[in-house]
């Protein structure tokens, strides 16, 4: 026997049933051997759904300027998409940790998208849009596409 069995158990799947009786009967087995631990987690967020919010945040990057440090001084300008993906991954958490760098600075921690399960990366997706139209970007048509796609997918997820 593994040191690890995984069943993913998909309400599209017509037969969900049954692949949460096997899961039950490995766990019965499992037992007769000794303690258990059992987890129940949603799936992480696909890599499609990561690839969808590169669009939006290029389009944040090219058009919001944000105040930021650039060499130790504050600018009111065009930020990197990764760091609009820092500043939008803080504020949906809405964590205001920071961390000293280590030449100096500042250093936002906390929250990672690629730990997100498919229903939260999908309301992460929902929420960048709403900062975006807050702020007047205007979407790009791949940016609108893959709102369309992953922000309708939450009612499948």
């Amino acid at each position: 026997m593994s040191e690890r069995e995984t069943f993913i158990v998909r309400h599209t799947n017509p037969r969900w049933r049954e692949v949460a009786e096997r899961a039950i009967a490995a766990l019965r087995l499992w037992a007769e051997r000794g303690e258990v631990e059992v987890r129940l987690s949603e799936l992480t967020r696909t890599l499609d759904q990561n690839a969808a919010m590169w669009p939006a945040l290029t389009d944040f990057a090219k058009q919001v300027p944000w105040p930021h440090t650039v060499a130790g001084h504050w600018v009111i300008d065009l930020m990197s998409k990764e760091s609009w993906k820092a500043v939008l991954t803080a504020a949906f958490e809405q964590q205001t940790e920071t961390a000293q760098g280590l030449s100096g600075g500042s250093v936002m921690v906390g929250a990672s998208t690629s730990k997100y399960g498919k229903r939260k990366m999908a309301d992460f997706l929902t929420f960048v849009r709403a900062e975006g139209n807050e702020r007047g970007v205007v979407w790009s048509e791949k940016a609108r596409d893959t709102f369309d796609e992953y922000i309708d997918s939450r009612k499948a997820a």
